[in-house]
């Protein structure tokens, strides 16, 4: 493997300052960057610590979880380690270099997250700074790093470089007002805000709050539909408001904070209201071989017939199922978490299954893994944005409110608990319905949470009223 770093004569990341580091990485498409001053065991061998959790990682192009069970059982093979795949990429004055191995390994009975492969099969990677038997253990090198979006193939990439200890973008990094000792920082170069701090979203949102709007949508290509009514209007009319275009990639929505809109009966005081945290649809078992509509046959309810007394609609809802402790009549399925003790012990190749009451099939089940995957794009910074929809004159209209509730810093054992607390809920809304002698499907796979529980998902939860001044001082 060569390297560019060790066959530079001019050592460029000894003498690299900040305008330098951000010329190279915006250049190469980066939007915003990040950096985490490294420490002596930062290197090949001993990983890069990046966060307790995938979900701090949320603002990465991270790709699909992957666990595979020890061949020996005993205690020294190890606790559980989740490899997640990260495309990245080296950038030096002399180009790009794929980092084909990089991936994030992450330990959930810790937790942590660690950076490792980085310079596996890299054609030119920093080694002379990151290579264990080199300067891998030198005090204060700083790694520099940012997302490159790629919407073509529906994942972006990272773009990173490493500076040394010595290096004026290092010491650069020591006295940003956002430099905190252990943590991934954004970096403010000058006239910059900080990023990822919810002031930005906050004076974004008061542009928003307190109008009669038209629902509308904005497509990823520039194109609107005005006005749109369709159930999702609401947030994708916020998005639309905030310069965000419609976008089925799993991830942040405005800068690192994911947009959920919430209804409400009053813009004046908080409600509680069932929240939807994702839509996975199962990925093993029964229903996995099978159609749609043959499952909601055989595992729903009929909710309509036709004149003649038929069926002709079937619902599958949270109603077919039976929680742990109940025994429902009319349920044909038994709910199961299967392989979870607490939020940093759970098998990786556990799930949330649905087994079949009477033969004990599963039926349908979400692997850990799979949830994983949609967890670890969403949720870390979550903000909760009030709506009422009205109709006036055939007019439909939304207006948002300024009692905005943020969710930060989550973990997908959190998420898991609270699902075994029975707070974090499958609630299903399956239905099939005959047209012209066939079954036609609709799909709505969901996991959800009440507003006033999202505590049990989240470290912090804030309150904020975007009419209080105070709210933008706390933030400063």
């Amino acid at each position: 493997m060569c390297d560019t770093h060790a066959n530079d004569d001019q050592q460029w990341y000894d003498t690299a300052d900040i305008q330098q580091v951000h010329d190279l990485l915006t250049r190469a498409g980066a939007e915003s960057i990040w950096v985490k001053r490294l420490v002596a065991n930062n290197n090949s061998k001993q990983q890069i610590f990046l966060g307790n959790d995938p979900s701090d990682l949320a603002f990465l192009p991270l790709g699909t979880p992957w666990y595979r069970t020890p061949k020996s059982q005993k205690k020294k093979a190890g606790s559980p380690l989740i490899r997640i795949p990260v495309p990245w990429r080296w950038v030096t004055p002399d180009g790009e270099f794929d980092a084909p191995n990089a991936n994030m390994c992450f330990y959930p009975q810790y937790p942590e997250v660690r950076f490792s492969g980085f310079l596996q099969g890299c054609k030119e990677g920093p080694s002379e700074l990151m290579g264990e038997s080199k300067r891998g253990h030198e005090e204060g090198r700083c790694l520099f790093f940012g997302t490159v979006k790629n919407t073509d193939e529906g994942m972006g990439h990272v773009v990173a470089l490493v500076v040394g200890a010595p290096s004026p973008a290092a010491r650069y990094v020591m006295d940003m007002p956002t430099f905190k000792k252990g943590h991934i920082c954004p970096v403010v170069f000058q006239g910059q805000r900080k990023p990822g701090e919810f002031s930005i979203l906050e004076k974004a949102l008061l542009g928003v709050i307190g109008k009669k709007i038209i629902p509308w949508r904005l497509r990823n290509d520039g194109s609107i539909d005005k006005p749109y009514i369709a159930p999702n209007a609401p947030g994708l009319t916020l998005e639309a408001e905030l310069g965000v275009g419609e976008n089925a990639i799993p991830g942040p929505d405005f800068d690192i904070w994911e947009l959920k809109a919430i209804k409400q009966s009053s813009l004046e005081r908080r409600s509680n209201h069932r929240v939807t945290l994702f839509t996975p649809q199962p990925d093993t078992g029964w229903v996995t071989g099978q159609s749609q509509a043959d499952f909601v046959l055989r595992y729903g309810h009929i909710s309509g017939t036709d004149e003649n007394g038929n069926p002709n609609e079937y619902y599958f809802t949270s109603g077919d199922i039976n929680r742990p402790s109940e025994n429902k009549d009319g349920a044909k399925l038994n709910l199961q978490l299967v392989g979870f003790t607490d939020a940093k012990n759970f098998d990786p190749n556990g799930m949330i299954a649905l087994y079949d009451k009477q033969t004990g099939e599963l039926a349908a089940g979400w692997s850990y893994l799979k949830l994983l995957e949609h967890w670890q794009r969403k949720h870390n910074r979550a903000a909760y944005v009030p709506y009422l929809r009205e109709k006036n004159d055939g007019k439909t209209t939304v207006e948002f409110g300024p009692l905005v509730t943020l969710g930060i810093s989550t973990s997908f054992g959190l998420f898991l608990q609270a699902f075994q607390d029975g707070k974090a809920i499958y609630d299903p809304g399956d239905k099939i319905t005959l047209k012209d002698g066939k079954w036609t499907p609709h799909s709505r796979s969901q996991f959800r949470i009440n507003l006033n529980d999202i505590s049990a998902i989240y470290q912090e939860v804030r309150e904020v009223n975007l009419r209080d001044s105070d709210s933008l001082k706390e933030e400063e």
